[in-house]
């Protein structure tokens, strides 16, 4: 899907959108790209001294990230690599007089292509000497699975692969004020392919009134640790505009509360992949690891004052967990319907007596215009959903037709649908306490226990729950029947459509049966 591409020409200067994202805005795009940009070819010039410099810049095809680059008489090649060539066009045209002319400079080689296909080439074909003392990522906030390859273990594999030993990778992350599991899931893949990666935090004016919060960046070596002492004996270009020697060393500086969390997440690979599940659920996670000893008396973190080659990181980068059913659960795509189920029926069965911290991750957010606050009003009208099922139909109409379900599965229905029936007679008083304790539960209450609920209560609200909310993804109007909605306009279902209640009910059993063999396949 091409991408959509805006500029905003304000009174101060320009903005430019993809996909509705702002990438800069020329008032303060200069500090954005010096942080990410003149750190790590100013390393790279000490690190190869008398030697002209081969950079490559992944993304960056409005010529920004080029131009500072280009400050530096050491580096002698560019390979700039952008898959959208109308991002390159404007780069030449429109935004030539911010970047001073850097696509068209004889030292610049743009390509319109892929960046992951272009390394893997290089890795393929190309000889010693085309490779790079420097690697400047400069992608777009990553929001499809497509886009997060260049997040993954198999990405940053290949980066190691094309740099010369020592070399010096520039990335540019997410907020770790704003997604702070993604910037951390993002640090954590860079370790296990070899880098060795040193966070940077910073704010950015046009970034916070857009509300994304402080921005993120690593500053990563090939070979050896980068270390305060090469810092500091630096040379940086004269005529910066935002750039300091004292701001730079303050970025390493990050909040306790942020720091702490780098050890909760796994890595990133086109395997299992990880890192959208966190940016679109921002706040799965809270801080559980102490790490007092390492930070400063302010309740800071400074990463230039700490080692991560320790044994603590060592084993967060193998993903040692006590719980192996723990490590099979995180190392599966967790956006896929599979992994969400078996994950709701894992929280079920363990009684979890904290409803905070794992309710959000029940119901991921899904798509970039989801947002944790829909989720929190769907989850809160879930019993007025289920409220309208008939129980007892429900139950009668899946045994029936599902004959072939286990015996222990189909004796527990038929146990449930007695509880039922004598519930609805007025006989049961123990399964109606039972049920009016579980519509007392409110999703926003942090503190009630949910083990007083029965299992076989609970499989089934669950099975319901997540059924319709899945439905609701794949076809809305279908389930909760306001008429159907298909390419792209909206209108009521005719005689020759499918009636949408009916669709619902055969979504939501279908659903019900296949998370019910689901539970089986747990149990056994």
């Amino acid at each position: 899907m091409p991408a959509s591409l805006f500029i905003e020409h304000c009174p101060n200067g320009l903005a430019f959108y993809i996909n509705g994202e702002l990438q800069f805005h020329t008032e303060d795009e200069q500090i954005y790209h010096e942080y990410l940009v003149i750190p790590a070819i100013s390393l790279a010039v000490k690190r190869f001294p008398q030697v002209p410099l081969r950079v490559l810049i992944c993304g960056g095809g409005d010529g920004l990230a080029a131009r500072d680059v280009l400050r530096f008489p050491e580096v002698s090649h560019i390979d700039l690599v952008d898959y959208n060539p109308d991002v390159l066009e404007l780069g030449r045209t429109v935004f030539s007089a911010f970047n001073q002319n850097s696509l068209t400079n004889h030292k610049v080689t743009t390509h319109s292509q892929d960046a992951f296909e272009f390394l893997e080439n290089i890795v393929t074909n190309a000889p010693s000497h085309d490779f790079y003392h420097v690697a400047i990522c400069d992608f777009t906030y990553p929001s499809s699975d497509a886009e997060t390859r260049v997040k993954s273990q198999e990405w940053y594999e290949l980066l190691y692969q094309v740099l010369y030993p020592q070399g010096i990778v520039a990335e540019n992350a997410v907020s770790p004020e704003k997604e702070t599991l993604g910037f951390w899931c993002i640090y954590q893949t860079m370790w296990s392919a070899g880098l060795q990666p040193k966070p940077m935090v910073i704010s950015i004016p046009s970034f916070h009134r857009h509300d994304y919060g402080k921005w993120g960046f690593f500053l990563a070596s090939s070979g050896q640790p980068i270390a305060k002492s090469e810092i500091l004996n630096a040379e940086f270009p004269n005529n910066l505009k935002t750039f300091s020697l004292e701001n730079f060393l303050s970025t390493f500086i990050f909040e306790r509360a942020i720091a702490d969390q780098r050890t909760q997440v796994p890595i990133h690979s086109l395997a299992n992949p990880q890192i959208l599940y966190y940016l679109l659920n921002p706040l799965i996670l809270d801080p559980s690891l102490d790490l007092t000893e390492k930070t400063l008396p302010d309740g800071t973190c400074n990463f230039l004052e700490i080692s991560e080659l320790d044994e603590l990181m060592s084993v967060t980068r193998s993903l040692i967990w006590q719980d192996e059913s723990e490590r099979k659960e995180l190392n599966a795509d967790p956006l896929k319907l599979e992994s969400l189920a078996r994950h709701w029926l894992i929280q079920i069965q363990s009684s979890h007596p904290q409803m905070r911290s794992f309710l959000p991750s029940l119901l991921p957010v899904q798509h970039p215009y989801h947002t944790p606050k829909m989720t929190a009003s769907w989850l809160q009208s879930t019993q007025q959903f289920i409220a309208q099922i008939d129980l007892p139909r429900l139950l009668q109409t899946i045994l029936e037709r599902g004959k072939a379900l286990p015996n222990h599965i189909r004796n527990d229905l038929n146990q449930l649908l007695t509880k039922l029936k004598a519930s609805d007679s007025g006989t049961s008083t123990e399964f109606k306490r039972d049920m009016q304790e579980f519509q007392r539960w409110e999703p926003q209450t942090t503190d009630q226990e949910f083990s007083t609920v029965p299992t076989t209560i609970a499989k089934l609200i669950a099975a319901l729950s997540v059924t319709l909310l899945v439905a609701n993804v794949i076809a809305p109007d279908s389930v909760f029947a306001k008429g159907t909605y298909y390419g792209g306009s909206g209108g009521s279902s005719n005689g020759d459509d499918l009636s949408p209640g009916l669709l619902g009910l055969f979504l939501t059993m279908g659903g019900v049966i296949w998370l019910i063999c689901l539970v089986g396949d747990e149990n056994s």
